[in-house]
This record gives structure tokens, C-alpha cells and sequence, in this order.
């Protein structure tokens, strides 16, 4: 198991969310989609925000909103590598999970650990149910939620379109 933490980000922290979502490595994953959300670079997946958008919307919204949202940086030594959370949906009445890792941080075994950190929390925090929707395509972080427990309830199932051609996703959930 990999050494990490997690953090809840102050506003003075948010210079590393910005720098996550301005970063073309590690917002390729986001790529190709017909996103029409201000910001959003179709081309490398990037999405452009001011800090004030960050401290004025986003933080409000995400940070210390519990029990609609649960948001962390990942951090190893101190240093954010990052970002995973948990967000209600009320449609399944569950809780669904993402996480980013900044594109130089891949390859480490982050995903997994921050994962069953984030699943130790939220339990802690008495939720019960998780579920991550997501393109099989993203191998390594199917792989990251099976190693926490998750399993696969449905496979094949029709995504969006990314560059032309529908994205297949696999659904996974954990009850904790």
C-alpha cells in the first residue's frame, strides 16, 4: 500500500485544482467529448477556470457540503498528486465516486490507495452505497475499484460520444 493522505483542500489550495483542469496530460482522459460547459477545451480535455470561479462556486459547492458531496486532495509527503470525492446522486441513491491523478503521479498505485481511503471515510461518514460509471477503456481505474471491492453490475453499456464513436462504459458498486 502506497503512503497517502487525504486532505480537505482550503481556498488557499485551489491553485491545484486550477492546475489540474489546466492540464492538457492530465485532462486527456476528458478529451473529445461534445461538452458544452464554459471553459471546456474539446480538443485535450482541459477546462479553463478563474480562482474566483474556484473560491466563489466550486468550493461552496464541493468543499465541507457533506452529505451531498465528499471532496479530497490525494497527497504523498505533502505533496497533492490528486484529487478524489464522492458526490449524491439521488436517482441511485448512492454515492458516485471519481478521481484524477495529476498525469506525472500515474502509474504509482494512487488510485487504489486513495480509493480505499476515500471508501474508509465515506464509511465512517455512514454512507453505504458507492457506484463509478466510467469508459472500459480506463483500465487501470476499473482496475483501482475492484481492488477496493467494487464489482462490475453492468458491462457494455452505451456512454457518450467522444470524437465520433460511442464510449461502452462498465458500471461498478460497493456497499460498505
Amino acid at each position: 500500500m502506497v503512503d497517502l493522505e487525504l486532505v480537505i483542500p482550503t481556498k488557499k489550495d485551489l491553485w491545484f485544482k486550477k492546475e489540474i483542469k489546466e492540464d492538457p496530460k492530465t485532462m486527456d482522459y476528458n478529451a473529445g467529448y461534445d461538452l458544452s460547459f464554459e471553459g471546456y477545451n474539446r480538443q485535450d480535455g482541459t477546462i479553463a477556470t478563474s480562482m474566483k470561479e474556484l473560491e466563489n462556486v466550486w468550493f461552496d459547492r464541493w468543499i465541507n457540503n457533506t452529505p451531498t458531496n465528499f471532496y479530497y486532495y490525494i497527497a504523498k509527503n505533502k505533496t497533492f498528486v490528486g484529487e478524489v470525492y464522492a458526490k449524491y446522486d439521488k436517482t441511485k441513491d448512492s454515492y458516485e465516486i471519481g478521481i484524477v491523478i495529476k498525469a506525472e503521479h500515474r502509474g504509482n498505485g494512487y488510485a487504489s490507495t486513495a480509493i480505499g481511503l476515500l471508501c474508509k471515510e465515506l464509511q465512517k461518514q455512514g454512507i453505504k452505497k458507492l457506484h463509478h460509471e466510467l469508459p472500459e477503456t480506463r483500465k487501470a481505474a476499473v482496475k483501482a475499484d475492484l481492488n477496493n471491492g467494487f464489482v462490475v453490475v453492468k458491462k457494455d453499456v452505451d456512454g457518450i460520444e467522444k470524437f465520433g464513436k460511442i464510449e461502452k462504459l462498465v458500471v461498478l458498486e460497493k456497499t460498505l
